[in-house]
């Protein structure tokens, strides 16, 4: 009778361990790390559907998911005490995770936030409509992209948080310019969403003697400004997000000293007086 009864209990337990996702723990569960500092639990058993559960805490939330792999990756859903809906998504490679806020009705979105393993993430925020209204992209290095204001139409308002200064602009046909005037001069940075940067520069000046114009080198990052067609200075834009400027020589061929990095958005005013 003993052994009939555990029997019976060890059956129970097992299905009470297969039908897992009401309780995960460090016992019956691995705890796997993700991108955006959070953390899943995965089941080591499968349920009785064959699949792994999912367990996370985000944000106070508690949400539960199932998954066929057991690597942590996945998607797991919540409700708020709002009532509002709540989603992760995991990546299969687990470099990705993708958290997504609803409303009630679990359709329209309310906010989501991209975070990568390489630590850049993206948030969004919509309005009342679910229509997409601000936007930052953080990048690896901590420099940013803000987009706020923007309306159906794609267009809104930009801004460039760079280590040491901000550059601001607008968004327009899936492209951010961000500009910098002095004078009769302004710089233009084109950013479009394939993420190659084009840096150039107008000049409204009517003497020619004086007039500005700038040429641009991809390949290297590097706008030359020349004046009366001799080169003067050489900006460039690293891949680190900083701009550094050099001058030529009095004969525009050469350039001489060493570059200097700009820390302000008045050296860089300067570097194009």
């Amino acid at each position: 009778m003993k052994k009939y009864l555990l029997g019976i209990g060890l059956i129970l337990a097992l299905i009470a361990c297969k039908q897992n996702v009401s309780s995960l723990d460090e016992k019956n569960s691995a705890s796997v790390d993700l991108p955006g500092e959070m953390k899943v639990l995965v089941s080591k058993e499968k349920d009785k559907d064959g699949k792994y559960s999912l367990m996370a805490t985000v944000d106070k939330v508690e949400l539960k998911g199932t998954s066929d792999k057991n690597n942590g990756s996945g998607t797991l859903e919540g409700v708020k005490d709002d009532k509002s809906k709540v989603k992760l998504t995991i990546s299969d490679d687990l470099n990705k995770t993708t958290f997504e806020t609803f409303k009630e009705d679990g359709k329209t979105l309310v906010s989501r936030k991209v975070n990568s393993k390489d630590k850049s993430s993206t948030v969004e925020k919509f309005n009342e409509k679910g229509e997409l209204s601000e936007k930052t992209i953080t990048r690896e290095n901590g420099t940013r992209l803000e987009y706020t204001e923007i309306k159906s139409d794609g267009t809104g308002k930009a801004k460039e948080v760079l280590k040491d200064f901000t550059l601001e602009g607008t968004l327009a046909a899936d492209k951010t310019t961000l500009e910098v005037k002095e004078g009769t001069v302004t710089l233009s940075k084109h950013i479009p969403n394939s993420g190659e940067v084009t840096v150039e520069i107008n000049d409204t000046s009517t003497t020619q003697a004086t007039k500005k114009t700038g040429k641009w080198d991809a390949k290297t990052s590097t706008l030359t400004i020349a004046v009366n067609n001799k080169n003067t200075k050489s900006l460039v834009f690293t891949k680190e997000d900083t701009i550094t400027v050099q001058n030529y020589d009095s004969a525009g061929t050469n350039l001489e000293g060493t570059a200097v990095e700009i820390k302000t958005l008045d050296e860089l005013k300067n570097a194009l007086k």
